[in-house]
């Protein structure tokens, strides 16, 4: 009666350690500890196969991939439950190596583990900056096709319906914001590419590289857009106040060209 009061205390023990890890699927791969109350000689540390299972004394094969730690503890109870009198089954997964997510890019490169359910706005909160990414190019990869997901409206903007569950071997890649450039050149203080932030007007970059030189002509600007024609720009009337837009909002790649005055 005594073993069987503490067979359910470690019942209930192993329902309470388990619990956190009670989301994570095993997968092939995983180093697990199977641990049988009372039964050393059946207690070890497997690895689970790329067939999914694992093998144990007197018993076999069982199938571990695909089910979270408890239930494989019910599932292993049950096949040496003739050979062990009301067994006590705890399993804990020592290493994943199956729940895994990569990070590519030219801006991050990294592997992320997966313990518990993860989704695409809580893993790129674990990655934290971003000022040398491109979001607005960033992409999810699964099976070889891309999965619709806005990564700047998300990250930036909230839109959760851009949310999506992350999958093992998903790929995610966020490359780097380094063609996001502006260049700015002609009549200021410190012709310079300048990175590209959204809502970035020509003022805008001009100020980034130092201003309008002391012979710049304010009237006489002009924005290179790729596959467009030359526009044109009176940032004077800007400055004054008299025309705001004349100051364009600008493109990733646009070169902004202050003229210089003869005199």
């Amino acid at each position: 009666m005594k073993t069987s009061g503490l067979a359910w205390v470690i019942v209930l023990i192993v329902m309470l350690t388990t619990a956190v890890a009670e989301d994570y699927h095993i997968g092939s791969g995983d180093i697990l500890e199977i641990s049988v109350w009372g039964v050393p000689e059946m207690s070890r540390t497997v690895t689970v196969r790329p067939d999914g299972k694992i093998t144990l004394p007197a018993v076999g094969d069982v199938v571990a991939d695909g089910v979270v730690p408890m239930e494989l503890s019910r599932r292993i109870a049950t096949v040496i439950k003739d050979y062990v009198k009301q067994p006590v089954v705890t399993v804990s997964v020592q290493d994943i190596r199956n729940n895994r997510v990569y990070v590519i890019g030219g801006s991050v490169s990294r592997v992320f583990d997966m313990t518990h359910q993860m989704t695409l706005l809580k893993l790129l909160s674990e990655l934290g900056d971003f000022s040398n990414a491109d979001l607005r190019k960033a992409y999810l990869s699964r099976s070889g096709n891309k999965v619709p997901a806005d990564f700047f409206a998300l990250y930036f903007k909230g839109d959760l319906s851009q949310d999506t569950a992350l999958q093992a071997e998903d790929i995610i890649f966020i490359p780097s914001n380094l063609t996001n450039i502006v260049y700015v050149l002609g009549a200021v203080n410190t012709p310079q590419p300048i990175q590209y932030v959204e809502g970035m007007r020509a003022l805008d970059a001009i100020l980034g590289a130092g201003g309008f030189s002391d012979f710049a002509r304010e009237n006489s600007v002009s924005i290179i857009r790729e596959g467009e024609e030359k526009i044109g720009i009176d940032l004077r009337k800007v400055r004054r106040g008299q025309d705001i837009e004349q100051n364009v909002l600008l493109l990733p790649g646009d070169y902004v060209i202050v003229d210089e005055s003869l005199f």
